[in-house]
């Protein structure tokens, strides 16, 4: 991600056979949380580092999710960086910042019972790295 970017991610849930899965029924809710990131390396090999709660304690910021088609197995998840509460003035912004901006999260797929096949639910996990070379510090 990129400071002050808005995306949308369009996602189809299928099943084994490629199908769409129903989803009739369920509620789908994102989240994510401001998280402490550190020793932030990145090779050829991938990218590695420690993440930890960030000081103070944020609250965690809803994502919206539009566009359901349940029966189809689709919605649309819309990222926007703005409501993030992420300042210009925010050092870890810079692109050449050693521990970049970083926000942990889920989408959760709550899907309810339905005869004898019990509630489950699906989780996605969500991890974005913010940075910008577009912002003055």
């Amino acid at each position: 991600m990129v400071y002050n970017q808005r995306a949308y991610w369009n996602l189809t849930l299928n099943n084994s056979d490629g199908t769409p899965r129903d989803l009739t029924g369920a509620t789908i809710t994102s989240q994510i949380i401001r998280r402490q990131l550190s020793n932030v390396r990145d090779s050829r090999y991938g990218l590695t580092f420690d993440i930890s709660d960030y000081t103070p304690a944020p609250s965690p910021i809803s994502l919206t999710i539009a566009n359901e088609n349940l029966a189809g197995g689709s919605f649309t998840l819309i990222i926007d960086e703005s409501a993030w509460s992420v300042l210009s003035t925010d050092t870890q912004l810079d692109i050449n910042a050693a521990n970049p901006v970083g926000f942990s999260g889920n989408i959760k797929i709550a899907i309810p019972a339905s005869g004898t096949t019990p509630a489950q639910d699906l989780i996605i996990f969500l991890l974005f790295l913010v940075r910008s070379d577009g912002v003055t510090n």
